[in-house]
């Protein structure tokens, strides 16, 4: 016969066979998922590109993210509100992992840990309307007084920036790089700052780029960095194998 001991113990060793099935079976599951960086931009063509129909994210910087993720067994999930604003501070809060593409800046190194490689460099420049009688770019102090515009929390080039924060000239602020363009044709400002291949795919898709000059030479380097989040996900803390992958891919 079957004492009621034996029994419990049939019972027991069938629950714990059904839990290790289970264990096994999760196990499966979760070696096969794999961690999902999340990414903050905006369009920045041909640096971000967000396709008007299917609403697909690609570009330069957005690739060599998502070929540095794949090689260290993640995938990646951008995410683009409306604005630069935005963007950056869903990556401050840790709604996003990472923000792409942002220049360095000490001051950001609170909210945000930089990848040691830059994606690309924008290579900022001024422009200004054809008939403008300046002929060159010259140097900062040509700057001063004048009205110039750039793009909210943009930052262009260190001296550069500090320069114009510092009451040495007139600043517009606008909210994107449509916005520049417009407060230079119609003559508000006399100079807009940002990078010129973002400026000229703009300016070429509206059909005013005859009406618009480029300086030379370039107001200096822009190296756009992939920036992660101080709060982002636990699967991409500091201390794990995929972070310090990541960490080590050049773009």
């Amino acid at each position: 016969m079957v004492t009621s001991v034996t029994r419990k113990l049939l019972g027991t060793a069938a629950l714990l066979i059904a839990l290790l099935v289970l264990l096994t079976v999760a196990d499966e599951v979760f070696a096969d998922s794999r961690p999902i960086l999340k990414v903050s931009t905006i369009p920045l063509p041909p640096i971000v590109t967000i396709a008007p129909d299917t609403g697909h994210i690609s570009g330069l910087a957005v690739e060599s993210v998502r070929q540095m993720a794949q090689a260290c067994g993640a995938d990646v999930e951008f995410i683009a509100p409306p604005a630069w604003s935005r963007a950056l501070a869903m990556a401050r809060e840790g709604t996003t992992d990472a923000l792409i593409p942002t220049n360095f800046s000490q001051e950001r190194t609170e909210f945000f840990d930089f990848h040691p490689h830059a994606l690309l460099d924008l290579g900022p420049a001024l422009m200004v309307r054809a008939d403008s009688a300046v002929q060159d770019f010259l140097g900062l102090e040509q700057l001063r007084g004048r009205r110039i515009a750039i793009q909210q929390n943009i930052l262009i080039e260190p001296k550069f920036d500090a320069f114009i924060r510092s009451d040495a000239v007139d600043l517009i602020i606008r909210g994107n790089a449509k916005s520049l363009v417009a407060e230079l044709l119609t003559g508000r400002v006399e100079f807009i700052a940002d990078s010129k291949a973002v400026l000229e795919h703009y300016l070429g898709e509206t059909g005013v780029l005859k009406r618009v000059r480029t300086l030379e030479p370039p107001i200096g380097s822009a190296p756009q960095y992939l920036a992660f989040s101080k709060k982002r996900s636990l699967a991409f803390a500091a201390d794990t194998k995929l972070f310090k992958c990541l960490m080590a891919a050049k773009p």
